[in-house]
Formats: structure tokens, sequence, C-alpha cells
């Protein structure tokens, strides 16, 4: 944490501390590590970090990213509502803070454009939940989609459950 300048009275004073951070490592399917993404809180809104971790993992093109409203990255699984078995589908629809059900939808986030070499690195931010919302209850994962440009657009290729570690 740094201090601020000292004031005019020649104290240093120090500002409130910041609200706490999140991260999640996203998977793929096959458990090969695609992403990371930190979830940084100040100032009443969160700065959502992802980046990927080696190139060529992800598919070059624009890909969706949402949280979703359970803590669980399970490949092969039944979503809670049941149903045919698919990847990542533990980890339910996308998430919706208490008290909203509108579009967006809480969990919305910018879009992750994945480069021809299969890197990628987005900054966002968003005040559309809080540190509490996503640990709350089940948790939460963070979910990355097919590039939207493909027959697998709406696939989950990736998932990170978000928590502290």
């Amino acid at each position: 944490m740094k201090s601020a300048g000292p004031t005019s009275s020649g104290e240093t004073t120090t500002p409130a501390p910041a609200g706490g951070s999140l991260s999640a490592e996203l998977k793929t399917p096959d458990g090969r590590s695609a992403a990371t993404a930190t979830f940084d809180f100040t100032g009443g809104y969160v700065t959502v970090t992802v980046k990927s971790v080696a190139p060529g993992i992800l598919t070059p093109g624009i890909h969706g990213l949402h949280v979703h409203e359970i803590g669980k990255c399970e490949p092969n699984s039944v979503a809670p509502t049941g149903g045919a078995p698919g990847n990542f589908l533990s980890a339910g629809g996308h998430y919706q803070a208490p008290g909203h059900t509108g579009k967006p939808e809480s969990g919305d986030l910018a879009s992750l454009e994945v480069r021809q070499d299969g890197s990628a690195y987005l900054v966002t931010t968003t005040d559309s939940f809080n540190r509490d919302d996503l640990l709350a209850g089940n948790k939460t994962a963070l979910m990355l989609h097919g590039a939207q440009d493909t027959e697998n657009a709406m696939d989950r290729v990736a998932c990170g459950v978000i928590g502290t570690g």
C-alpha cells in the first residue's frame, strides 16, 4: 500500500485499505492452464484483469467472458438444473447479484480478444458485483466461451473458480 504525500501539516496519510483481491486460474476441459484472472476491488468497483498464460492454447477471436453462479469447474458435468453433460455445466448460468434481474446480467464482462498467436490480455471494470457477492453461498466461477465467429461460440472452453488463493 502506498502512502499519500505529506499533508499541509507535514503528516503522511495512508488511504483506506482497498476492498481486497480475488483470483481465478482458468483451465481447459483437459486441465491445461489457459489464463489467469484477478479481481481488484477498490472505490466501489472491481477491476478485472485476464491474461493468457501461454500462446496457442486459446483459439484466436473474440470470446465471451462471464462470471457464472456456482464455483465449480468440472469438465463433462451436468448443469444444476439437469440435462445432458457438457464441459463446465456445473458452474450454472450467468451470475446475477442479489436484487438484480435484468440485462445485462451482473456477471457479463467485456469480451476477451485472443490474438492470432493465441495470447490475450484484458483489463475491464464493473460495479455490478462486489467481493462478498462473489464469495457468498456456492461461490462463483469465471467462464471463457468459444470464439464468436466459430461453430463453438457458446461452448465453455475454460473455467476457473473465483477465490482468495
